[in-house]
Order: C-alpha cells, then sequence, then structure tokens
C-alpha cells in the first residue's frame, strides 16, 4: 500500500470519526442506550436515565421518574430499621408483637416496643404496695395509666380493658373523683378525620369505665394528632401516639 493511499484511508477513518461524535445528541439527551452508556444510564423517552425499570435498580429500590429510589419500609437487616422496630419478611415493623419476643422478665411488649416495668405481680412489690399495671401503687397512691390503640380503630384491645380495669379500680379508691379522658391519634390522616377518630377513642374507654360502675363525672375531649408524645414518624412512635389518657379533674 503506498504512503498516499495510507494517508488517505487516516483521513477518511478520522473524517467518519468525526462525522459520528457531531451527529451524536449533547449529553443529557439521547437516541439510544449507547449514547448514555459512558455514564452507566439508559436513554429513556430521549433523555439519559438512572433507570428504565425496577431491574435496574437495587434491593429495597425502585425505579421512578428515571432514578432509583429507596421504597419506604422496605429492609434487609434490622439495621435497615428506625429505632425500636426490627426487619419482619422484609418490611419495617414493630419491635415485637408479643411479652415473648422480649425475652421474659420484668420486660413486657407494650405500643410495639419493649418496655421494662416495674411489677408482675404483687410479689414484686414493697411491703403495703400492690402492682396496678405493672406498677407497684399503695393503697392511697394508685395512678391512672395510658391505653393505647391499633392503627385506625377505637375498639379497645385486650390490654386496654385490662388497663381500664385497673383505673378503675383505682378511680373507686379514690371516691370517684370526676375524670376527663383526652383521645389522641398518630399522624396519618387529615385533621378532621382524626379529631372524630380521637373522640371515638375516649368514649370508648368512657363507655368501659362506666360499664365497670365507674360513677364519676366523665368528660371527652379529642386533640386528634396534636401534642403527640413521640415526635417520630415511624411505627414505633406512632403507635405512642395512638392513645387515651386519664386526667382528675
Amino acid at each position: 500500500m503506498s504512503s498516499k493511499t495510507l494517508f488517505i484511508l487516516v483521513v477518511a477513518a478520522a473524517a467518519a470519526a468525526l462525522l459520528a461524535t457531531a451527529c451524536r445528541p449533547e449529553y443529557p439527551k439521547c437516541e439510544n442506550d449507547e449514547h448514555c452508556k459512558e455514564k452507566g444510564e439508559y436513554c429513556v423517552n430521549g433523555l439519559c436515565q438512572q433507570c428504565r425499570d425496577n431491574s435496574q435498580c437495587g434491593t429495597c429500590q425502585q425505579c421512578s421518574a428515571g432514578k432509583c429510589t429507596h421504597v419506604y419500609g422496605c429492609c434487609q437487616t434490622d439495621s435497615d430499621c428506625g429505632a425500636g422496630q426490627k426487619c419482619r419478611s422484609g418490611q419495617c415493623g414493630p419491635e415485637c408483637l408479643s411479652n415473648e419476643e422480649c425475652g421474659g422478665g420484668k420486660v413486657l411488649c407494650q405500643g410495639g416496643r419493649c418496655v421494662p416495668v416495674a411489677c408482675l405481680g404483687d410479689a414484686d412489690c414493697p411491703n403495703g404496695q400492690t402492682c396496678v399495671n405493672n406498677d407497684c401503687v399503695g393503697p392511697a397512691q394508685c395512678s391512672l395509666s395510658t391505653i393505647y390503640f391499633d392503627f385506625d380503630e377505637s375498639v379497645l384491645t385486650s390490654s386496654a380493658r385490662a388497663t381500664l380495669d385497673a383505673n378503675a379500680a383505682c378511680l373507686k379508691q379514690r371516691g370517684a373523683p370526676s375524670l376527663l379522658i383526652e383521645g389522641y391519634c398518630d399522624e396519618r390522616g387529615t385533621e378532621e378525620y382524626n379529631l372524630a377518630l380521637g373522640e371515638r377513642r375516649a368514649r370508648s374507654a368512657k363507655d368501659y369505665l362506666q360499664r365497670l360502675g365507674v360513677g364519676a363525672k366523665i368528660r371527652t375531649v379529642s386533640y386528634g394528632e396534636n401534642r403527640p408524645v413521640d415526635p417520630g414518624h415511624d411505627e414505633g412512635a406512632w403507635s405512642r401516639n395512638r392513645r387515651d389518657e386519664f386526667v382528675i379533674e
């Protein structure tokens, strides 16, 4: 091959490469995946994007508007979940669902979390005190305890009824003073809906106490999602905010 022929071939190849480059869309525009390959991206609707579908994203991620985003609540280990939660079948859930998950002893599952308690029975308390709602109280020192509700429910759980039994005994011991029951919700739902749900929760407790013979004057009020006891935004916080509180007036 003559030097002149070689020169012509080199010039032609360079011209072809230059022409290919000149015809290629300017990033992030594209016509096919090859135009996005250098960035590790895919051509989606004429633009280079991180992903086209979920298969191009990692575990616990989904493709949304061309970007890989985390799937809320998805987990692989407990460390992927917030405080007071654990990974259950790939989804973040309550730390406990029963007392057995708390390891025994004076630690009970309350509101989805393992909570140390003062007593399980009267034998755990000093002389002259009794175990009421897992607290040691004296004859004139009983206290009213908070009850908790399942998500979007105003029906009393078995744990809530047990707490109300103890609250009724305490109210009778105190001479049946006037009582205010405050109903609360977690942050999910509209304010109007949560105010109505909080009122239903307060009335459920009122009706139960009256069936137990508590003759006190009982008022109810709902604060809905306002006044949370836990400012968090996960199930651990929400379970503590779905409650009734009892105030002696």
